[in-house]
């Protein structure tokens, strides 16, 4: 019997590999096809495939629930959100264009999926342990 309870191995992964296409494809959109093998790319691509594969090993484990959530509101707010913003907080002056903020729109939605997917798995394994806690 599966516990419905917390996300699927394959939703995990799934999730996970949606929002590493979405910061490949702003890397490859805003810096060029070379921009793959630079450190910037593969670093956090790396970090992407190790937590999906920490989770479909382990897609009940909820030290990767947390984890995978860190790094998506990471990406989703540092990446997506503030990094095109004139704020004056990273070492560049991001482009006010029309085509950066749709390129960081596309990297900041593609962030939602793993969000939702990992705090789901945390807020449903939290119900789960008050109802279990109150019998």
């Amino acid at each position: 019997m599966t516990d419905r309870s917390v996300p699927s191995a394959a939703a995990i992964f799934l999730v996970s590999a949606i929002a590493a296409a979405g910061m490949v494809a702003h890397n490859v959109l805003e810096f060029g096809p070379a921009f793959l093998l630079r450190p910037e790319t593969v670093i956090p691509l790396a970090i992407f495939g190790l937590l999906a594969l920490l989770g479909w090993a382990r897609p009940a484990n909820s030290v990767i629930h947390v984890l995978l959530l860190g790094w998506a509101v990471l990406n989703l707010v540092g990446g997506g959100i503030l990094s095109v913003l004139p704020l004056g907080l990273f070492p560049f002056q991001p482009e006010q264009s029309l085509g950066h903020y749709a390129i960081h729109v596309i990297y900041a939605v593609a962030q939602l999926p793993l969000v939702v997917v990992a705090a789901g798995g945390l807020s449903r394994r939290g119900r789960r342990g008050v109802v279990e806690d109150t019998r």
